[in-house]
């Protein structure tokens, strides 16, 4: 009985994009570097006026160690009004350990140093909440500077790059070091509440190619009753989102046990027209793989990372089995290209039964009970 309890509480918590809810899905990215850093070639109305002629939502403009002021960037009048900045910087710390703070009040010290690594991320978290927002650690393969044993004792992080586009970040791991994904598996195993991010992590818009940080590659759908960045930041820390590399989702949907039901339901499916609209685009770039069976592939993951069920689909239900600690999906387009294949994917959080929200939902409640001064929105600059 109490595992129902609990299964239901952490649903009821987590359940994504359900159907007449009051929210709607928009479209971010929350990795991108401008001029200002040295080693980026355009200015932050450059980079933000890229992704609002694209169709994205919101951005954070997260320069290392500097606080971009969204009201000091000046993008042009007469634009649609559906496109926010929120405030951020990449906490670009020691021992290569750099940390998105997503909708700050201010710049967050960076200077601090451990032999620990874990305490260098818990410093970054800690200094995030503390300027208002929340922090998303970023590019763990990032020359591997950080491992699940870095981050397992990490207090109120809840939310990781899972997925970078920048070419030198090794998402897939090598023959010596595990995959973002397979670290996202280790630490929900381990029990941590964490979700996984997709992002640019954008450096270039005059110069492109596979082996440059271009934008386009990685962002996330985030489901929120307002374009705020209170909203779409609280939504995140809650798990109210999926990260996409160019799949795009019709259906992210929990339903939760009823009176006369033992089971919960988790569904998702494909926006087969959105997909395809998203992969005409000559800036995505898939994950290049010798084999694959072209078209769309559903797979539902529990703990240790094991795929409890595959089949090539577009939409899939599965029940929530209160026993299992966490369920999660990944679904996977692949198509010809070059001799081989390339994949592109969209992965759904993780929905916990184990009461694990209970323990952490205090942190993860932040974003929401933050006030700020004069309630201002970050709004862009005529």
């Amino acid at each position: 009985m109490r595992n129902r309890v609990l299964m239901v509480a952490s649903l009821a918590a987590l359940a994504t994009g359900c159907a007449h809810d009051g929210a709607r899905w928009y479209k971010g990215n929350t990795h991108a570097h401008t001029v200002l850093c040295g080693h980026a070639d355009s200015t932050p109305e450059e980079v933000a006026t890229w992704y609002l002629d694209r169709g994205y939502n919101f951005l954070i403009l997260s320069e290392h160690n500097k606080f971009i002021d969204p009201a000091s960037v000046r993008l042009r009048e007469h634009r649609r009004d559906d496109f926010i900045l929120i405030p951020g910087a990449e906490i670009t710390g020691k021992k290569t350990i750099h940390t998105t703070g997503m909708n700050l009040d201010e710049l967050v010290d960076w200077s601090f140093d451990s032999e620990r690594k874990s305490e260098i991320i818990q410093h970054h978290t800690d200094g995030a909440i503390a300027a208002g927002g929340v922090a998303i650690l970023n590019h763990p393969n990032f020359r591997w500077a950080v491992t699940a044993d870095d981050m397992l004792p990490v207090q109120r992080l809840h939310l990781f790059e899972l997925f970078n586009g920048h070419p030198l970040v090794n998402n897939e791991g090598d023959e010596e070091h595990i995959s973002t994904e397979e670290l996202w598996d280790v630490l929900l195993t381990e029990g941590m509440a964490i979700y996984g991010v997709s992002s640019d992590d954008v450096h270039s818009l005059k110069r492109w190619g596979r082996d440059v940080s271009n934008p386009g590659r990685g962002w996330v759908m985030v489901r929120a009753e307002t374009l705020t960045p209170d909203a779409i930041t609280s939504a995140m820390q809650r798990g109210r989102f999926y990260a996409t590399s160019g799949v795009i989702l019709e259906t992210v949907k929990v339903t939760v046990p009823r009176r006369g039901y033992s089971q919960g339901y988790y569904e998702v499916a494909v926006d087969e027209a959105a997909t395809a609209r998203e992969l005409t685009s000559d800036l995505i770039l898939g994950r290049r793989v010798k084999h694959a069976v072209e078209g769309f592939r559903i797979q539902w993951i529990g703990p240790r990372g094991e795929v409890v069920s595959d089949m090539h689909a577009t939409r899939s239900i599965r029940e929530i089995d209160p026993g299992v600690a966490y369920l999660r999906c990944r679904v996977t387009y692949a198509r010809k290209v070059d001799g081989g294949y390339e994949e592109f994917y969209a992965w759904t959080q993780p929905i916990f039964t184990d009461g694990r929200l209970d323990t952490f939902g205090a942190s993860m409640q932040v974003a929401d009970t933050h006030t700020r001064a004069g309630g201002r929105t970050h709004a862009v600059g005529p």
